[in-house]
């Protein structure tokens, strides 16, 4: 099945623009087809980014399952002492967020990677609205995934929705983290964060 969470790149393109606002801030993304969202920042998106923003975030943050890079760019504009990177498994999201991190003058580093424990360091924050659509093994993989590479004071935040399984990832996350906590409700998401 493809969706977004997949590689593919047989997909006609169609490229399309959008200004986002942000806290008084202005954002411009390029999107395509085969990506996540490409007519908007979604809502989970927007609850997730409006939930952390203004918290301390360490001094490395991991965008995991980044898109066309929303979530790392505002991050980044509202910290811009802190160190950034994206993964991601689409390539066509991957060349989206570098071209959306210039666009929006982020120094940002974007891996294409299906395997983020590759990356091999521990961030302080990692943000992610998980991939639905790919199923619970995806998600609880990539869950396991980021706690690996999870500082030992650091905090992983999630946005998913009540009716797509809030419920069962707090379970799952309860049996990796020592402290899981909804920190957000709105419109049936939840914002959860984890840490060791």
């Amino acid at each position: 099945m493809n969706h977004y969470y997949t590689d593919n790149k047989d997909l006609n393109s169609e490229r399309k623009e959008f200004t986002y606002y942000f806290d008084n801030e202005v954002f411009r993304f390029t999107t395509d087809n085969g990506v996540f969202s490409k007519d908007n920042v979604d809502y989970g998106t927007y609850i997730l980014i409006r939930s952390i923003y203004k918290k301390d975030l360490g001094q490395s943050l991991l965008d995991l399952g980044s898109g066309y890079g929303p979530v790392g760019i505002i991050l980044k504009h509202f910290h811009p002492e802190l160190d950034v990177e994206m993964a991601e498994v689409n390539s066509r999201a991957v060349d989206l967020a570098i071209l959306n991190c210039a666009k929006n003058h982020t120094d940002i580093r974007v891996h294409l990677c299906d395997d983020i424990t590759a990356l091999g360091r521990g961030f302080d924050t990692i943000v992610l609205n998980p991939p639905i659509r790919a199923g619970k093994a995806v998600i609880y993989d990539l869950y396991e995934k980021a706690k690996q590479i999870l500082s030992e004071s650091g905090h992983f935040y999630i946005v998913i929705r009540k009716a797509q399984g809030a419920k069962s990832s707090i379970a799952k996350l309860e049996t990796l983290f020592s402290k899981v906590t909804v920190i957000e409700k709105d419109g049936g998401y939840f914002v959860i964060d984890s840490c060791h």
